[in-house]
């Protein structure tokens, strides 16, 4: 845990200061910080519901191309009939974010690892495609399928993604 936790903390420090840096180029480098909430998809179907945050850093390759980094949690809810509870992950991705016909659309491909923050958990790799829309500049959404597979075994959930970007 105190690994998972030391991993954040640089990334989440790394993005701030890239961010601090970059102040004439604030188009060229963002920020964003989200909400998750989402339907888990796996069988048996064990989750009832998935809820999260994270923190994203975009950075600017080619027009209409930008390379992301995020990290964040991702809880899901253990339905009664499998003992209830909640069991959670910390997520580290890293991807890359397309326009898809207009400046407003794009895609966005993550693959990274993930953490169990369950006691001897271990992680997974994790990776999620989504589509999202800005609906302003400093305002966006997208439909996201965010999934972790260890040993032949996915968690999996279509949710969506309310961001609010710096």
């Amino acid at each position: 845990m105190k690994k998972t936790i030391l991993a954040v903390a640089v990334l989440t420090i790394s993005i701030a200061s890239v961010k601090a840096q970059d102040d004439k180029s604030s188009k060229k480098t963002g920020i964003s910080i989200a909400v998750n909430a989402g339907i888990p998809i796996s069988s048996p179907s064990v989750y009832s519901f998935a809820f999260g945050a994270d923190l994203q850093a975009d950075f600017a390759a080619t027009e209409g191309l930008k390379i992301t980094a995020s990290g964040g949690y991702e809880n899901y809810s253990i339905k009664s009939s499998f003992g209830g509870g909640r069991s959670g992950f910390i997520p580290l991705l890293a991807g890359a974010k397309f326009n898809l016909g207009s400046d407003k659309v794009y895609g966005h491909a993550q693959l990274g690892y993930a953490f169990s923050t369950e006691s001897g958990g271990g992680g997974a790799f994790a990776y999620a495609p989504s589509i999202g829309y800005y609906f302003s500049p400093n305002f966006d959404g997208s439909i996201k399928y965010l999934a972790f597979s260890k040993n032949s075994t996915t968690i999996g959930e279509i949710g969506v993604r309310l961001a609010y970007n710096f």
